[in-house]
């Protein structure tokens, strides 16, 4: 009989930690997202950017790019693509 009112108790113990450890996860994620007040409008240019995975041949075009900046390329197949459109 008091074991089984030492697991109950040790069983509600466990629910509030975990429910405690879920809500502060919860609360962290939703403190980390920016408000609209917070973003700064970009300028973007029309660009036509197209990059070439160096492993698969995959091709991925950009349209849009801040004025004046080249983007970063992505990564596929864990490797930085290849710019394959002169830059003018």
């Amino acid at each position: 009989m008091i074991g089984d009112l030492i697991r109950a108790v040790i069983g509600i113990g466990v629910i509030v930690v975990l429910y405690l450890i879920g809500a502060a996860l919860v609360r962290n994620f939703a403190g980390s997202i920016p408000s609209a007040a917070e973003l700064e409008p970009q300028v973007l240019a029309d660009v036509d950017y197209r990059y070439r995975c160096v492993v698969c041949g995959l091709e991925v075009v950009i349209y849009a790019a801040p004025d004046g900046e080249v983007p970063m390329p992505t990564r596929h197949c864990a490797e930085r693509m290849e710019l394959i459109t002169p830059v003018t």
